[in-house]
């Protein structure tokens, strides 16, 4: 199953009796669904069956769903709830009556609105309940597309998380290697550090059982073994995240194991004993940031 982002638009037009109905569905990024209907008064009826629509499709996010309603004998993205010739008609009338009046021919657009009541479309009764057969499917259809097109960018999430991954994969290897050629040299590097110590503040003969130990001590205080083993399991984790992706609930999954590996990576830089290895850990945490910022795309 791909990944989807909480990002896209869709839009559908449904023709019917000299009406046109617009959906237009678009959703941003939220931790929840939410869903809010943007609808005309004639209309408001229509929005529970919306609502169930968007849930039965998505699982997150904040979805904006406009319908709007006009004249289908106009152009895309053009409506209105105004018949033209009636309109005409009460602005003709309003100049007719300001002449005989002696108030001139000057009629304003203002000046007609008031009588909006007259040129209204009082045709909103075909899209009543009993049109739900047909209005429902150009919902529908306009949430696939805005489901498609959240598919399609949430292939990119997908490919840039699975880069990122790699990435990680890569640098916690590189890491062990240092830790593993460098064991026998740290080892060395703290024996001359304890024995110069002890010279310097001239405390006596050196005691090479309690070297031993302080030795034991050190070693195991900037051991990473673990911490390296829990974070290649945590990017094997979210490799099979993507691998079995659906819907529900990806994004919140792979920011959990996302604040387990960061966490893990801190733990690398705290003990980190090596230059090269700091420098690792850096770029660890540059990736793993990244990957947060994608993630809180994903639905």
């Amino acid at each position: 199953m791909p990944v989807f982002s909480m990002t896209g638009f869709g839009a559908a037009r449904l023709e019917v009796e000299g009406r046109s109905l617009r959906v237009e569905c678009k959703s941003v990024n939220h931790r929840t669904l939410e869903v809010r209907v943007h609808a005309p008064r004639e209309l408001r009826w229509l929005e529970a069956h919306v609502v169930r629509a968007a849930r039965a499709r998505l699982e997150r996010g904040r979805v904006d769903v406009r319908l709007e309603i006009g004249d289908s004998s106009q152009t895309e993205g053009g409506f209105s709830a105004i018949d033209q010739t009636r309109f005409e008609a009460v602005a003709q009338e309003l100049k007719r009556l300001a002449v005989a009046s002696g108030l001139g021919s000057s009629v304003q657009v203002s000046d007609v609105l008031a009588y909006r009541s007259y040129f209204e479309r009082d045709d909103a009764s075909r899209f009543d309940e009993s049109a739900l057969g047909r209005l429902l499917p150009t919902v529908e259809e306009a949430l696939a597309y805005l489901h498609q097109a959240r598919e399609e960018e949430g292939r990119g999430i997908e490919a840039d998380l699975r880069g990122h991954l790699a990435t990680l994969a890569a640098r916690i290897d590189a890491v062990e290697a240092l830790e593993s050629g460098d064991e026998l040299a740290y080892r060395s590097r703290v024996e001359a550090r304890l024995r110069q110590a002890i010279d310097d503040f001239g405390v006596g003969e050196l005691d090479e059982e309690r070297l031993a130990q302080e030795l034991v001590y050190y070693a195991e205080r900037g051991d990473i073994s673990e911490e390296l083993q829990r974070a290649r399991s945590h990017v094997a984790r979210l490799g099979t995240v993507l691998d079995e992706a659906s819907e529900q609930g990806v994004g919140k999954k792979i920011d959990f194991y996302l604040q387990e590996l960061i966490r893990e990576v801190n733990t690398m830089g705290s003990k980190s004993h090596l230059a090269t290895q700091s420098d690792l850990v850096v770029e660890m945490k540059s990736a793993i940031e990244k990957m947060r910022e994608q993630s809180a795309n994903v639905a």
